[in-house]
Order: structure tokens, then sequence, then C-alpha cells
């Protein structure tokens, strides 16, 4: 399977509103994966344990990854990666004026990516689709058009001998 992305015109300097503006790429998320639907994946590739037992585990190395950090360590996922801990804080003139209380305004939890994630491009497969923006604005024009057509008595174009017998067709977006 493929990961969708779309085009969007973007600053080549980031922060920097007056520099030359590129297309770039977005990634769009095509679905999100729980914990549960997870667990039933892994189930599918031939797991001897199953959903709830899976579910368990992961719950447990999430608790204890967390706890982990918390006491300041840095935790080893084999291949999947690294979990730490970064902090924003405030600078002060001196190191007696630092207080963490007052200071450190955010701990953040940061991944170092493993050798199974290291570089995903050599196997990814991608498929062009619209942006969210403008999947939004046809939408909104698809439901004008419905409600114009519905106020004048009927749809446009309308000679009675449509084949299409009323039911509602999905796919892509894509025509063939």
């Amino acid at each position: 399977m493929a990961i969708n992305y779309s085009l969007g015109l973007r600053s080549s300097i980031p922060y920097d509103k007056n520099s030359e503006k590129k297309v770039y790429a977005y990634a769009q998320m095509r679905e999100l994966i729980t914990l549960p639907k997870l667990a039933k994946h892994i189930c599918l590739h031939g797991s001897p344990y199953g959903r709830d037992v899976i579910i368990g585990v992961m719950t447990a190395v999430v608790d204890c990854v967390r706890e982990n950090l918390l006491e300041g360590n840095k935790v080893q996922l084999g291949e999947m990666g690294a979990f730490y801990l970064a902090f924003n804080s405030q600078g002060v003139d001196t190191a007696e004026d630092f207080n963490p209380a007052n200071n450190i305004n955010q701990v953040r939890v940061r991944w170092e990516r493993g050798s199974a994630f290291a570089d995903l491009t050599n196997e990814a497969e991608f498929n062009y689709v619209t942006s969210r923006d403008q999947q939004a604005k046809a939408r909104k024009e698809e439901k004008a058009t419905l409600n114009a057509e519905m106020a004048n008595g009927g749809t446009s174009g309308d000679d009675g001998n449509n084949d299409n017998d009323g039911g509602i067709t999905g796919g892509s977006g894509q025509t063939e």
C-alpha cells in the first residue's frame, strides 16, 4: 500500500515569510491505528498471543517507558529506537538563579529512531492525493451545487433515462 501525499506551497527558508515559495510534499495520514487495531494487526502476523495479551504487554511497555523516563533514564527498544527527555526552559543570568520549578517550562519526550526506521525512502511507494483544504473546498462546492439543484426542482441534465440506481459510490477519487 502506498503513502498518500499532497503538495503545498511554503517558504523555502523556514520562518522567513519573504523567502521564495516552493512546492513541497506533505504526507497525508490514511488512518489512525489505535492500540486495539495494532494488537489485531500483530495477531494477523502469526503471533501466538491473543489481542488482549498483546494490548496488556504494550500498555505495560508504555507505563514502564514513562516511569523510566521520569527517573531520568534513556529507554532503548531495539530496532525501534530510543526514548529520552529534553527540556524547554527559560534562561537565567547565573546558575544560582535557576529554579527548575520556575525555569523548566516543558519536559518533552524525544525519539531517536532505530535501524528499522532509519530511512524508509527506498521501501516507500507514493500516491498523490489532493490536499485536505482542496478536498474540503470540493465537498463545499458539491454541496452548494446539490442545494442549488434541489432548489430548482431536480438535478441539472436529468433526462429521466438515468441508469444510476441511486446508490452511493465510493473510491479513491481518482479517475481511471
